[in-house]
């Protein structure tokens, strides 16, 4: 049974059933995860929009499906078994990610019981940022373009191999905007090691001529970003999006890192074990791969979206630093377990490693489309339960509302409710959903100070737009918008959740 039991597939499977436990709910927390499934069923059904389909507010604004790739796959995945498909895909992808970590770590001198360890600490420090999203695609990505310019970079391999980055960038700019992080970090390494060259430094650069092919390669994957089939509007997009100051100031993943925060400390905590690491090779034996993890660092810094980035970016380089270290020499030379000589090959991948992970993936996707309830495997495992971002408990009066009116029927919502709404109510046009990129700063600066110091403009927008129904968090007692509302006398509860109100306009006589 050994080729069948590898260490690989035992942590993959492992891992993968832990994250079906841990993210149960919690992959499903992000309030865009729901709209994102919308949106690549409109993609798959009507093609890519230029304009948004979801709300009323902004009827007719230019809007891109700007993750149209990772959209339609969401979409895709959840037409077997819905959210439960959704979050299977999501444990392999991320027990995937564990085990690649977990075999670089053994190839690079770790032994079973350390590689184990430390990825999966890795994977727990970046893993306050796990979402069923797109995003995801970013921090998969990061991982092997990290891996491919080591290899280069340690292996001194052909500069052929930096190839595959190309189509890399090009899969990466259809399905996340961070692409632009890997571009940049290959632009980066690619100048470092040709200025290497130039200046008669060590460098995996062995002539001109390669010179110009990794100048090359740099410049292509620049490139890459405008094979996609909505132009330009994307990059526009983009840049829309990282030079939002708005979304810095009231978006926690858009914020800057912050020791009270428990996801951001544990980000600092492998930081710290990856300096302690760095720090324990000599400065002369380092390599210009070493020290990128040190600008992804600094940029969660300014923002702790890009946390995991730099945790995934970190440990790809720790497998690589780990057989120079000072602590590896010595924990070698007492014969201890936790390491081994990387100059041993490891024991090969075959196919019998993948016959027990794809027996459970097949079983899962059975049972999930055949609507099978089963712990972990089967249907009706994965949760809605977020209380900010899912007020599952109001889910029929809302589909009732919805199939009493006509389509297109608008409804005010709470901005982290939108995804909720147009996941459960199609029929509806929402108000507004966390798509910063399409409400702009100034508008999302309105809405922040109308919902929490001005809530009279509330009324404005009730004229403007005559919607009579309205979603909103709920607290006891009332406070802020729903005490304006209840107190106003014009608007009535008609469905009282656990964290939010559904509520009615009342007809003045």
């Amino acid at each position: 049974m050994r080729p069948f039991l590898t260490p690989e597939t035992l942590f993959f499977v492992c891992n993968w059933f832990a994250c079906s436990l841990i993210f149960r709910s919690r992959g499903l927390n992000d309030p865009g995860t729901l709209w994102h499934v919308r949106i690549g069923e409109l993609v798959l059904t009507e093609g890519i929009m230029r304009t948004d389909p979801l709300t009323f507010t902004f009827a007719g604004k230019t809007w891109i499906p700007q993750q149209w790739g990772g959209e339609i796959l969401l979409a895709l995945a959840h037409r077997i078994g819905g959210l439960d498909t959704l979050l299977l895909a999501f444990s392999l992808f991320v027990a995937s990610l564990a085990t690649i970590l977990f075999r670089s770590f053994r190839k690079g001198g770790m032994g079973i019981m350390l590689a184990a360890v430390l990825s999966g600490f890795a994977i727990a420090a970046a893993g306050f940022h796990f979402y069923i999203r797109p995003h995801l695609a970013t921090i998969g990505f990061c991982l092997i373009v990290m891996m491919i310019l080591i290899r280069f970079d340690r292996d001194r391999s052909s500069w052929r191999w930096l190839l595959w980055l190309i189509p890399l960038h090009i899969i990466w700019t259809n399905l996340h905007g961070g692409m632009l992080g890997g571009m940049f970090s290959v632009f980066l390494m690619t100048n470092c090691w040709i200025g290497l060259y130039l200046m008669g430094q060590d460098s995996p650069v062995k002539n001109r001529k390669e010179c110009l092919m990794l100048f090359g390669i740099s410049a292509s994957c620049a490139l890459a970003m405008f094979v996609n089939p909505i132009g330009l509007e994307l990059q526009r997009t983009w840049f829309r999006i990282v030079g939002s100051g708005a979304m810095a100031r009231y978006v926690t993943e858009h914020s800057a890192w912050n020791f009270a925060r428990e996801g951001d400390r544990a980000v600092l905590v492998f930081a710290v074990l990856y300096g302690t690491v760095m720090l324990s090779v000599p400065p002369r034996s380092w390599r210009v791969t070493w020290l990128l993890p040190i600008l992804w660092f600094l940029a969660t810094l300014k923002g702790i979206r890009h946390g995991p980035l730099f945790v995934v970016v970190a440990a790809t380089c720790l497998a690589d630093i780990w057989p120079h270290t000072r602590i590896f020499r010595w924990l070698s030379r007492s014969g201890d377990s936790l390491t081994r000589n990387p100059n041993d090959p490891l024991e090969p991948i075959t196919w019998r490693a993948a016959v027990l992970p794809i027996l459970i993936i097949s079983m899962a996707l059975v049972l999930q489309s055949l609507k099978i309830s089963f712990p972990i495997l089967g249907s009706n495992w994965a949760k809605l339960d977020s209380p900010m971002t899912m007020p599952i408990d109001l889910r029929e009066p809302l589909q009732e509302y919805a199939r009493s009116v006509p389509t297109d029927t608008p409804i005010f919502n709470d901005l982290n409710y939108g995804g909720f709404v147009a996941y459960f109510a199609p029929t509806l046009k929402i108000f507004a959903d966390d798509r910063f990129e399409l409400c702009g700063d100034d508008w999302l600066e309105y809405y922040v100070q109308t919902i929490s110091l001005h809530p009279e403009r509330f009324d404005d927008w009730q004229k403007n737009y005559g919607f009579t129904h309205a979603l909103i968090p709920s607290h006891d007692p009332p406070t802020g918008l729903e005490e304006y509302l209840l107190k106003s006398g014009r608007w009535k509860p008609i469905a009282q959740g656990r964290t939010a109100v559904f509520l009615q306009l009342v007809e003045e006589k």
